[in-house]
């Protein structure tokens, strides 16, 4: 008999009429931790992350395999309805009469002309908690404009903080204000949830993506408050610390970071380099004059670490006691001893495509059981089960709402790709 304790959003139903990442995101995170997420996908307007990025290898059914969408929506079920049409919009009504959070990262528009606004939405459910994630918000100058990651993340700020002192600033390796957002929308739901129990009252949220990213700006924020002065580009170094770098190491393209904040911490590496002579130069004798000569010091520790794998780096420095981690590449992830000894990674079984691994918790209870339960419904995979077992459609009616287009078993006429 299994210990584990039941889910914590167990018993929560989720109406998810998210796309691409940042939505999904948060939803993916609601249906982890144990919500009844219904993935809703109209047979012409589909969450384009099916599609976006077509598997290596194609088959008749290849929008259900991406790995992106595998990845975003694992746990949920898949609903197809078209909310542009009177009978999906009113199937829709009865399913929103049954959650407890509805969830969208559409345009700030694109809720009302649906005719899915909040009076609407309220009528059907008061206590509803209502979660728009819109690029930049429901109201403002800018809020009728798309928002994509790459686009939050250059206007939210964050790239004008990075880059290698030459002024031309580096975007990250990947679309940073995504997953911010969906980790904030993911709490915001969860708080209203809390909400509603104390005041027996819904609520709606309006997240702006671009504010969720900026507010990872505050200590740049402060520090031009404060004293007037910008933060400088100081790639992977530091305004003080040194030495504070990635350093090769032995084979192609291998790195460690290395972060020395304190004397103490300086004289743990100088005794993990094996005492070098150069090392106990007055030059390196304190904070300040190590930070004078980094370009000199970031020179003598890389022909230090150059020499080594950075595993044996990593253990020197970790034995001294000093700041310092490999930079992993993925496949170096996938067999990591400390996450696979924590169960970080777990197990997806689909039986119409492979099996894989993924990873699981993003937080855990020492109670927790098993975070993946089903992987990411194929197109419409429940819509039968949905529309005839919570909705109380009469099975003879499905048939109709194929024909009129309003619930479809794959997408309608989905981009053109070459099928093997």
């Amino acid at each position: 008999m299994s210990t584990a304790a039941p889910k914590p959003l167990a018993g929560i139903r989720v109406a998810d009429l998210t796309m691409m990442w940042a939505g999904p995101y948060a939803a993916k995170l609601m249906a982890d931790y144990g919500a009844d997420v219904i993935k809703i996908e109209g047979p012409r307007a589909w969450d384009n992350i099916r599609t976006l990025f077509p598997p290596d290898e194609l088959t008749d059914q290849w929008f259900n395999s991406g790995a992106y969408f595998h990845e975003y929506s694992r746990n949920k079920r898949g609903l197809s309805l078209d909310l542009s049409q009177p009978r999906g919009r009113e199937l829709f009504g009865r399913l929103v009469a049954k959650c407890d959070v509805l969830i969208q990262n559409y345009r700030a528009d694109v809720m009302d002309k649906l005719g899915l606004t909040e009076s609407w939405l309220r009528e059907l459910r008061p206590d509803l908690v209502i979660v728009g994630m819109a690029g930049f918000g429901k109201t403002g100058p800018e809020a009728a404009s798309l928002g994509y990651g790459p686009i939050i993340e250059q206007m939210s700020g964050l790239v004008s903080l990075s880059g290698y002192g030459d002024g031309i600033p580096f975007k990250t390796g990947i679309s940073y204000g995504d997953p911010i957002a969906g980790i904030a929308a993911a709490g915001a739901a969860v708080t209203g949830l809390i909400r509603r129990e104390r005041t027996g009252r819904g609520v709606t949220v309006d997240l702006g993506q671009r504010e969720v990213a900026t507010t990872l700006m505050g200590e740049a924020f402060a520090l031009w408050s404060m004293n007037q002065r910008l933060q400088d580009h100081v790639g992977n170094r530091h305004e003080w610390m040194a030495p504070h770098n990635a350093y090769p190491c032995l084979g192609e393209d291998h790195w460690v970071a290395i972060a020395v904040g304190s004397d103490a911490q300086w004289r743990g590496l100088v005794e993990a380099m094996g005492r070098p002579g150069w090392a106990l130069d007055e030059a390196y004798a304190d904070q300040a004059s190590r930070w004078e000569h980094r370009d000199t010091l970031d020179e003598r520790v890389s022909a230090w670490t150059s020499g080594r794998s950075k595993q044996e780096v990593f253990a020197a420095c970790r034995a001294a006691g000093v700041p310092c981690g490999p930079v992993w590449k993925l496949t170096e992830l996938v067999a990591d001893e400390h996450l696979n000894a924590r169960g970080f990674y777990e197990p997806i079984s689909d039986p119409d495509h492979a099996s894989w691994m993924v990873h699981g918790w993003v937080w855990r209870w020492t109670d927790s059981g098993p975070c993946i339960l089903a992987p990411a419904p194929n197109f419409g995979q429940h819509t039968r089960e949905i529309l005839t077992g919570l909705l109380d459609v009469d099975p003879a009616e499905l048939p109709a709402l194929a024909e009129a287009e309003i619930i479809a078993g794959a997408p309608i006429d989905p981009p053109a790709v070459s099928v093997v």
